[in-house]
């Protein structure tokens, strides 16, 4: 402790005027150690004078092996041989040194790259002298990993947000789809059901099973158990027919709307989810699935099972874990997010050079309702690149409902000021 307090004895200085609250020389290296960042003391030579326990941790070097040794040698980032401030500013006669932010990447003992802010303080004395410099490391490598995921661009379908329940439910995301669990999937229709099924999918350890998708179309109920549940081999030979469900084998089955299949077939899904087995049509003997059942809707399961529409025994089920997707008007913030994330989608498929949007082009699309939700955002962004000749989209560019939004009768709403909703609402997030 010695040596560390004689080499910030210069540092002390500066703070010789708080002794009067109980603060001592000897206080600071415990202060600058027990920090939750990282920070490297420097002298005006730049060499390091010590490291506290974050900086170790991080850059895998111990305080006392670092004394003495070029901090460019301990941290060794993108940021040192551009962006290293000078020796000694107040050497310059430079106006009085600053502090200075920036972010790069550190190398650590282990050769790993870490993404970082690094910020200098430059500690004065009393009389202004640049004395020594505290080098502030952040560690960034969370923020970039969330960035990363959340800005995704893999394509039209990737999902995306910035708002909290688009960040919540991107953050449970992998836990449920690790599950086998069956999962009701909500949301008004555009909002990425379809897409939050695949993702699950795909995330999840049947990955690299098959993926089967079903649409409840109206049809007669025993040609629905037939499509469903597959149907057993005649006498005279006939082969038996597999069933949705049977194609689903080891992997996932999607009910792309569950209020859609009638009652009956309803009830032998609740069987089917209980038991891991169904009969086919015509058969007698039970099949043992082992397949994982996603199901959605756009409407309000409480309100479908009050109607009737939707078993009450299937959708307890099936709500265990319910996971909803918040319609655009209620993302707020996600909008110009959105915006951006399907104009370097676009960009991309079209080849072209695009900048932006214009501030008047922006200011329509961010007031703009989306009653067709992400879908309908997404497909006014492609229909803008497609038709946009310049490298910036303006209004002209963009498709008429968002010039004039129709009522909600339908019918186009004259008097409503351009972009805005007929009756002024846009929802937060």
């Amino acid at each position: 402790m010695d040596s560390t307090l004689a080499t910030l004895a210069p540092l002390a200085s500066p703070f010789l005027g708080l002794a009067a609250s109980g603060l001592n020389r000897a206080d600071l290296p415990r202060i600058l150690r027990d920090l939750p960042f990282g920070v490297a003391v420097v002298d005006l030579e730049r060499r390091t004078l010590m490291l506290n326990a974050a900086l170790e941790r991080l850059t895998g070097f111990a305080s006392d092996e670092a004394a003495g040794v070029p901090c460019r040698h301990i941290l060794r980032g993108s940021f040192c041989q551009h962006q290293c401030p000078p020796l000694c500013c107040a050497k310059t006669g430079e106006s009085p040194c600053r502090a200075t932010s920036r972010e790069g990447t550190l190398i650590n003992r282990h050769r790993r790259k870490i993404h970082v802010r690094l910020t200098s303080v430059p500690v004065l004395d009393a009389e202004g002298a640049h004395v020594c410099t505290l080098e502030v490391i952040e560690d960034l490598t969370p923020l970039k990993e969330l960035e990363a995921r959340l800005t995704r661009t893999a394509g039209p379908g990737a999902i995306v947000g910035r708002c909290p329940a688009m960040e919540h439910l991107l953050r449970i995301m992998p836990a449920v789809a690790q599950s086998d669990a069956a999962v009701l999937l909500t949301g008004e229709s555009g909002t990425g059901k379809d897409l939050l099924a695949e993702a699950l999918h795909r995330a999840s350890p049947r990955t690299r099973e098959s993926f089967v998708r079903v649409n409840a179309t109206p049809m007669p109920e025993a040609l629905l158990d037939v499509e469903l549940f597959g149907q057993a081999g005649g006498a005279e030979g006939e082969a038996p027919r597999p069933g949705k469900f049977q194609l689903a084998q080891n992997g996932t089955i999607y009910l792309s709307e569950i209020a859609d299949m009638p009652l009956a077939q309803q009830g032998r899904l609740l069987r089917l989810l209980d038991e891991k087995a169904v009969t086919p049509a015509g058969g007698d003997r039970p099949m043992r699935l082992n397949v994982r059942v996603l199901a959605a809707t756009a409407r309000d399961p409480e309100g479908l099972v009050e109607a009737g529409l939707l078993r009450e025994d299937l959708f307890h089920r099936l709500n265990a874990v319910r996971l909803h997707l918040p319609p655009v008007r209620e993302r707020g913030e996600d909008v110009q997010f959105l915006l951006t994330h399907f104009l370097g989608v676009y960009t991309t498929k079209f080849r072209k050079q695009l900048l932006g949007f214009t501030q008047e082009a922006l200011a329509l699309l961010s007031a703009y309702d989306y009653p067709g939700n992400v879908r309908e955002l997404r497909n006014m962004v492609e229909y803008a690149v497609m038709v946009c000749p310049g490298d910036m989209i303006g209004t002209e560019h963009l498709p008429p409902q968002v010039h004039f939004p129709a009522s909600p009768r339908g019918e186009p709403e004259g008097g409503a000021p351009r972009g805005k909703h007929p009756h002024g609402k846009r929802g937060t997030a």
